[in-house]
């Protein structure tokens, strides 16, 4: 009897010490709830700060292309002179692929140095895997040939704003539609605006070491700007559909008017040698025909000895370092 008492006196206990190992389990997943806390506040964290880069990198391109809008409005000028579209060159089909990359530079010499280019054609309606945007067949097909405008540029406004202005450059249906400047160095407009204050998408600026227009070539330099402002829309010259409406890009300065016209578009990489100018003619037969090899497609636009050339560059992401220029004649219009 005494020990059935003993037993019901030892249940509650018993019951007792079962919920208390309960509650010591539920403490032990508690003990854990600040790690997870921990590691989702991370996440967040790390997203805010993703999303917060993006609308920053976002925000730089908008105020970028505003401060580029408002000085259109401010020095641009319609003349009395009616629009003037180039003669479309025919286009010389090339018998067969440029043979394989070998190590002779540019100039016909041997130079280790020297990029291996390769020719990438992308088929309409893929991805361009160079970066470019992804090209689409209706697009193609509703290409017009442009018409490049007679302007007067108030280059007096421009030099007030900065004395490194040497141009304005105007092409592709106005996506490409800015001065043009000439620093002491590649590096300082490569981030920095006419006005000199620092946006990421920088200005179009000439070669340091260039007698602008007076060197056998010309350099002009600018970035691959992902919502296509500068020449984010270069690589729509990959295609001949495009060339075969945008033929050229008309150059503005303080003295002249000229037509770029498109001969050549070149894939390479940040090794390329320039070339500012030729002492022979064969320096010159030697650098042409090795971009005539390389080029995408080879236009009808005459290249002698002694003429003009402007090379535009910028960024091609089918390789480290890689490059693209739109190899360019400089006609004088005006």
């Amino acid at each position: 009897m005494n020990d059935e008492k003993q037993n019901i006196k030892d249940k509650p206990a018993a019951q007792e010490s079962g919920n208390t190992g309960k509650k010591s389990r539920k403490n032990k997943k508690k003990r854990t709830s600040p790690l997870i806390l921990i590691v989702i506040l991370l996440l967040l964290l790390v997203i805010g700060y993703s999303g917060y880069r993006i609308f920053a990198k976002l925000w730089d391109y908008k105020k970028g292309q505003e401060s580029y809008n408002k000085l259109r409005e401010e020095v641009i000028r319609e003349a009395e002179v009616p629009p003037s579209t180039l003669a479309t060159a025919e286009w010389i089909v090339p018998e067969s692929e440029p043979a394989p990359p070998t190590e002779e530079g540019p100039t016909g010499t041997t130079d280790p140095a020297a990029p291996s280019t390769t020719r990438s054609r992308v088929p309409v309606g893929t991805d361009d895997m160079r970066g470019d945007i992804t090209y689409d067949a209706d697009e193609i097909k509703s290409y017009t040939e442009q018409v490049l405008p007679f302007w007067t540029i108030d280059f007096d406004r421009l030099r007030a704003i900065n004395p490194d202005i040497k141009g304005w450059l105007y092409g592709m249906d106005g996506s490409v539609n800015y001065p043009v400047v000439q620093g002491s160095d590649n590096e300082y407009y490569s981030h920095r605006l006419l006005d000199r204050s620092e946006r990421f998408c920088g200005t179009l600026f000439v070669d340091f070491r260039n007698d602008f227009l007076n060197d056998d070539i010309t350099y002009i330099f600018g970035h691959k700007m992902k919502d296509g402002s500068m020449f984010g829309h270069f690589g729509r010259y990959d295609t001949y559909e495009y060339y075969r409406t945008h033929p050229s890009f008309r150059l503005f300065t303080p003295d002249a008017t000229y037509d770029l016209q498109v001969i050549t578009v070149v894939y390479t990489t940040d090794k390329e040698s320039l070339r500012l100018n030729f002492q022979t003619q064969e320096e010159f037969n030697s650098t042409i025909n090795d971009y005539r090899r390389r080029g995408q497609y080879w236009t009808e636009v005459d290249v002698e000895f002694g003429d003009t050339l402007v090379s535009m560059w910028t960024c091609a992401y089918y390789t480290e370092g890689g490059r693209m220029f739109i190899l360019c004649k400089a006609v004088r219009v005006s």
